[in-house]
């Protein structure tokens, strides 16, 4: 059976797993959906068309599906969704999408969101991800999966952070970091490969050489970004990993972090 402890203020619209519990003083709204095995602390606030998958845990004061920080807002149909398995600790807020982005913000499977992180309206975070203490994400930002972001580090609207990148905490980023790599300061430049976390996700080493490689070419030569991905393409062997950092940094609309 649902748990739901009596202060809690649950709307019977809201579409509950039979086997979620609900934490005191709790208030969940009439459009939030929560999954099966999750768990929402005390005292938290979950609004807005609001779907949370299963084996999530949610703590205590946490909000979740608020309206967009945007003024004059009209956003009341835009979704937050969470996928199975996140953890989102004490006092952190997610914000739904907004009607003039993408409409959703979504966190993706065993995402870790630590105490006091703001994610704000339109991001999308892949898997794996983790958010230390005091982060913030401001709109439309994307994260690609296993990305470690530092705590109260700052990560500036529209911003991309690629797979396995490593963002130091108190960092101010403005501009994309690519996957793989470790960034650090205000304003952020990239430091080198995440090699530990590569290592840690079964990356072999002859991957990590080739990244190296690609990495002095962009950041340590004399070459424009332009040049270094030309160079990159006729002189590195191409993997999986390498065709991935040339695509996202061709991506890239606000420039990448050097």
């Amino acid at each position: 059976m649902v748990r739901i402890h009596p202060s809690a203020v649950v709307a019977p619209e809201a579409t509950l797993a039979s086997d979620c519990t609900i934490g005191a003083f709790s208030v969940i709204g009439p459009d939030v959906t929560v999954g099966s095995g999750t768990v929402i602390g005390s005292h938290t606030l979950i609004e807005g068309i609001t779907e949370i998958g299963e084996r999530c845990q949610i703590f205590s004061h946490v909000v979740l599906g608020a309206a967009p920080q945007i003024f004059q807002d009209r956003s009341e149909k835009t979704r937050l969704v969470i996928s199975d398995e996140t953890v989102i600790r004490e006092f952190a807020s997610v914000h739904r999408g907004s009607s003039k982005g993408r409409g959703t913000t979504v966190l993706g499977h065993r995402n870790y969101i630590m105490a006091y992180a703001h994610i704000a309206h339109d991001c999308l975070l892949r898997d794996d991800v983790v958010v230390a203490s005091q982060a913030g994400l401001a709109g439309h930002v994307e994260v690609e999966d296993r990305v470690v972001i530092g705590g109260q580090a700052g990560i500036h609207q529209f911003v991309r952070i690629g797979q396995y990148a490593m963002v130091g905490a108190c960092s101010a980023v403005l501009q994309d970091i690519p996957p793989f790599l470790k960034a650090q300061g205000n304003r952020a430049k990239c430091y080198g490969l995440n090699t530990v976390g590569l290592r840690r996700h079964g990356v072999c080493q002859e991957t990590i050489l080739r990244l190296k490689q690609a990495y002095r070419l962009l950041f340590l030569s004399n070459l424009n970004t332009s040049q270094a991905l030309e160079r990159i393409a006729s002189e590195v062997s191409s993997c999986p990993e390498i065709e991935h950092l040339m695509h996202f940094i061709k991506l890239s609309a606000r420039g990448i972090a050097r």
